[in-house]
């Protein structure tokens, strides 16, 4: 798997248009969705058939995974796409917040071809590839990684070393989500709507998602709302526009069950995955996880 770090440009002065673009470009994520999609080609989606994961299988008639929906649309959604979110973390230099996109993919991405950030390189019709340089600051970077399962943990490992993760162990999770439940009016499309706008309602809700992966034990961090896409007139459903309730969680939780908190990681939480929701991001707390040796 592959984890890209895209930091926006801002530019030194925020009336700058490029800045302007990118600010346009940040809020509606169904933009954002199609200029990260450029960067796994269809083709690629297409040689990757969904495989079932022994580990959650052996364990699935024993252990629930919590979640109320299906397992095997999530893991399709795994394979064949990727989850993103938009971060806005502090620049320790600058003391400003500077937008950051986090990309996890099972494919390795094409930075390149998304964006545009060889002049004038062209694909194999000789068409110009990618126009959208401006919106980084500097080259993404991208770190590969693998989730495994060893006996009783799950291994997060980089090139360098694995993390062990164990049952009892505790983690501080960070997810942006779309708390929704289906609609209880009989509608035949599977429409949802958002949860009731409480913290204990949306504390519940990731209870049941987290499940038999992790117990939640508190949210820090609770910032609630509204996102939003749009179509221009010349695409499908013209100037259709879109909006998703959205829900930051920052939090400490106990890893109960490690295959199940690996298919969290791997397939996302919740609805809208496509539209930046559902990554999850863990960070075992230090004295509970030791760096180890990656196997084989």
């Amino acid at each position: 798997m592959y984890l890209s770090t895209l930091l926006i440009n801002t530019g030194d002065n925020p009336d700058r248009p490029d800045w302007s673009i990118t600010r346009r470009w940040l809020r509606n994520l169904y933009r954002v969705h199609q200029r990260l999609s450029m960067a796994f080609p269809s083709r690629a989606a297409s040689n990757c058939a969904p495989q079932p994961n022994p580990a959650r299988m052996s364990h699935d008639s024993a252990v629930p995974t919590g979640s109320e929906e299906t397992d095997g649309r999530q893991a399709r959604n795994a394979a064949h796409s990727f989850l993103f979110r938009v971060d806005l973390p502090v620049d320790s230099k600058r003391g400003v917040r500077t937008p950051v996109i986090l990309v996890q993919s099972h494919h390795k991405p094409d930075w390149d071809y998304a964006f545009g950030l060889t002049p004038g390189k062209t694909d194999a019709r000789r068409r110009p590839i990618g126009n959208a340089g401006f919106l980084l600051a500097e080259p993404p970077q991208v770190n590969e990684f693998r989730l495994e399962l060893d006996a009783d943990a799950l291994l997060i490992c980089r090139p360098s070393d694995c993390l062990r993760v164990k049952s009892g162990d505790l983690i501080r999770f960070l997810l942006r989500a779309n708390p929704t439940r289906k609609a209880q009016d009989g509608s035949p499309n599977g429409k949802r709507r958002r949860i009731a706008p409480t913290f204990d309602e949306h504390a519940q809700w990731l209870s049941r998602k987290f499940g038999s992966a992790a117990d939640l034990l508190g949210i820090d961090k609770f910032v609630t709302s509204w996102a939003y896409g749009w179509r221009t007139k010349y695409e499908p459903q013209p100037n259709q526009r879109m909006q998703w309730w959205s829900v930051l969680f920052e939090g400490t939780a106990r890893v109960k069950h490690p295959p199940a908190l690996k298919g969290l990681l791997e397939s996302g939480i919740g609805s809208a995955k496509a539209f930046g929701f559902g990554l999850l991001s863990i960070k075992p707390l230090p004295q509970e996880a030791a760096a180890i040796s990656p196997p084989g």
